[in-house]
């Protein structure tokens, strides 16, 4: 499995290249769902989306960069909406990455639960990082090594309870519920830092 850091398929606005892309995808996402893993190889891809494996290799080095690619489209988009927003909301980073996943949910709560699926969770964990880094910048007292593991414990707590929801295993937990537990929780974590308080701006 190569690291979430990696970017091993290619991009273009060709048409076909588009088309192929769009076909692959929706082979992959339909192979997973019926196999229920992600042991899906590159024959099976090629034959479900009527490619042959060279179109397949055109695009992607391996079977996961699939997933790696629609991922990271999902990040970007939540990236920018909180970049737009000016300030780092729970709910709706929540509410965020349910609506791009909402199309597929059949496949996303198949894939938050099931092994083998550990680059979609760290791409993810990433991108939280990233926007509660950015928040916790404002934070006084809150610097260099402090900051950096306290961005790395809150993306990590709300990766592993979003997609544990995601996965059903709260039960018929509401979203807005397990938003309210998280935001004490990280008001909490704020406070015990001296003069801790949510940044005013940007």
């Amino acid at each position: 499995m190569k690291n979430s850091g990696d970017i091993m398929y290619k991009t273009s606005h060709d048409l076909r290249f588009v088309k192929n892309r769009t076909a692959l995808r929706r082979a992959y996402i339909d192979l997973v769902q019926e196999k229920g893993s992600s042991s899906v190889t590159v024959k099976e891809l090629a034959q479900r989306a009527n490619v042959n494996r060279m179109t397949f290799y055109a695009h992607y080095d391996t079977v996961d960069d699939i997933l790696c690619e629609y991922v990271d489209e999902m990040t970007s988009a939540i990236l920018e909406n909180s970049s737009k927003s000016g300030e780092t909301d729970v709910a709706g980073l929540f509410e965020a990455a349910t609506e791009q996943m909402r199309q597929e949910i059949g496949f996303f709560r198949l894939v938050a639960k099931e092994d083998g699926f550990e680059l979609f969770r760290g791409r993810f964990r990433n991108a939280f990082r990233h926007i509660f880094k950015e928040e916790l910048m404002h934070v006084p007292g809150l610097c260099g090594t402090c900051l950096e593991l306290t961005a790395d414990m809150i993306a990590s707590g709300v990766t592993y309870a979003y997609f544990g929801w995601l996965a059903g295993e709260y039960g018929d937990l509401p979203l807005d519920e397990l938003v309210s537990h998280f935001e004490g929780m990280y008001g909490g974590l704020l406070g015990v830092y001296p003069d801790g308080q949510r940044g005013s701006g940007r």
